[in-house]
């Protein structure tokens, strides 16, 4: 008997384990070749380029199987499978009337961050719920509604491409939702599943749970905050911690709100208000994110990123710690910061608003204050990006010992780089370029590539003998990177400039 009970415990251990891989592909782009993934079942780990059928904006949704195996995603306009191509059953995701009348439209994927979780049913291997907020026009003179709906996708149906066999149907529709904010994390059972949304003009979050009879509305609960529409809708985010203990919510107007989670009830224990320690007072988006040993808060503001430790006793007056300030870079827009989300591997990415060639990343969040190795424009990416974009999904591996996998290696390693502005003029030009050398520049190299970051030029210059100019009229007219990376290059510092020849 000893032995069948240690083997039980074996088999139900590698069964957890084989819940760590559902997060592991995460989509982005503006669609076709303009498309890349992050695919954490490699190792080592490469950003790629992709040809995917829809653009990937801010409403982003997708899930793998227990092995990290694409099942579908979601725009929030449509679903498609692990082919992409278009699930059976899986078009006008969240249609209303405002599509056409083009106040919410699919050019760039739906509307909303934070608006959709995809959780596997708990009474089937095969279904899958699609859970999300849709916008409802009601006239001219009156506010848009944002309901909760849920779709169901059968997995089990065509070979395992999928069917989607229910669709837009009610969760809540009751008051409206803000904008974002939704989040859900495991049931203390490791099969059901949580998750929660703050309401608009009100001061109460609506609790669901998801068992294998189907989803169920439990009593709203006391957020000890107003959340008032015009300023905490699209403001903000919330997260749970990776150990499922808490929740926070962060936006400028309500500030920090960190609460107690007990996820056997899915009850929500009010602990602390700590005030906003970034504002401006006309309003400005905020991020959350924790680390994955759940002791530390990240806040992104528009240009500026806090850590705050949750275990000080006082953290209004302790607990934040400045990180980084934005460095002004444009690549080519604006580098900002915006959304944060962590990944398999541990870290932190973080998006700008829109159309950068880079993202930032906080490579040890666990660490304290600086330690936390946070580096602005640190990755690279094969395409533009589309939408301020991150997948929204739940806590996978609240149950497990390791909340992320420290085993995932990524090929950027030492070769992350720390970009600055460089000035390369007139631009557009219809071949010859004029560059500024920055003042500290000696020697080092000078590399011309394309939008799909293929090498076209890579030469050796130093500052005595570089007389300025750069010659392009061999290329084609279309857009290219300038980059300079300095010789003995301790700091991992490049400049560039994105120019357009004519």
């Amino acid at each position: 008997m000893r032995y069948l009970i240690f083997i039980v415990a074996v088999l139900s251990s590698l069964n957890l384990k084989a819940q760590n891989k559902q997060d592991y592909i995460w989509l982005f782009g503006f669609g076709g070749d303009d498309s890349y993934i992050f695919d954490f079942n490699q190792s080592p780990y490469e950003f790629e380029q992709e040809n995917l059928p829809i653009p990937m904006g801010s409403f982003n949704g997708s899930i793998c199987d227990n092995e990290g195996n694409l099942l579908f995603f979601t725009n929030g306009c449509s679903i498609y499978n692990s082919q992409y191509e278009l699930m059976e059953n899986g078009d006008s995701l969240n249609y209303d009337i405002i599509i056409e009348l083009g106040l919410a439209n699919c050019v760039g994927g739906y509307i909303g961050n934070q608006d959709v979780l995809i959780i596997k049913s708990p009474g089937s291997e095969k279904l899958y719920y699609v859970i999300h907020k849709t916008l409802i026009y009601n006239g001219p003179n009156e506010n848009d509604s944002i309901p909760i709906h849920y779709t169901l996708v059968d997995m089990s149906a065509n070979n395992g491409l999928g069917r989607v066999i229910e669709k837009n149907k009610d969760v809540y529709v009751e008051k409206e939702c803000l904008f974002f904010y939704l989040t859900g994390i495991h049931h203390i059972n490791q099969t059901d599943f949580w998750f929660l949304q703050p309401i608009a003009d009100d001061s109460i979050i609506i609790t669901h749970l998801i068992d294998e009879e189907g989803i169920h509305r439990y009593p709203d609960q006391d957020a000890n905050n107003f959340f008032e529409r015009d300023k905490s809708s699209a403001s903000g985010t919330a997260k749970f911690s990776p150990d499922g203990t808490q929740y926070a919510i962060y936006n400028e107007t309500d500030g920090l709100l960190i609460y107690g989670f007990d996820r056997s009830t899915g009850l929500l224990d009010f602990q602390e208000k700590v005030v906003p320690f970034d504002t401006t007072g006309i309003g400005i988006f905020c991020s959350v994110e924790w680390s994955s040993n759940s002791r530390f808060i990240y806040t992104a503001t528009t240009t500026k990123l806090h850590q705050v430790d949750t275990w000080e006793d006082d953290i209004q007056e302790n607990g934040i710690r400045l990180i980084d300030t934005y460095n002004g870079t444009q690549d080519p827009f604006s580098t900002i910061f915006f959304l944060m989300a962590q990944a398999p591997d541990c870290k932190i990415y973080m998006c700008p608003t829109s159309s950068t060639n880079s993202y930032h990343v906080i490579n040890s969040p666990n660490e304290l204050g600086a330690n936390c190795d946070f580096v602005q424009n640190g990755i690279q990416l094969p395409r533009t990006s589309t939408r301020a974009s991150m997948p929204n999904f739940p806590r996978f591996r609240v149950d497990e010992e390791e909340k992320c996998d420290p085993t995932i290696v990524s090929v950027f390693g030492d070769a992350v780089y720390y970009r600055r502005d460089l000035v390369v003029y007139p631009s557009p030009s219809t071949g010859l370029f004029t560059i500024d050398l920055p003042e500290d520049f000696s020697s080092g190299r000078l590399v011309v590539t394309d939008i799909h970051a293929q090498i076209l030029r890579d030469t050796q210059i130093d500052h005595l003998t570089f007389e300025g100019e750069l010659q392009l009229y061999n290329l084609p007219e279309g857009i290219y990177n300038i980059e300079i990376y300095p010789s003995d290059n301790k700091e991992r510092i490049f400049y560039s400039k994105q120019v357009v020849k004519i």
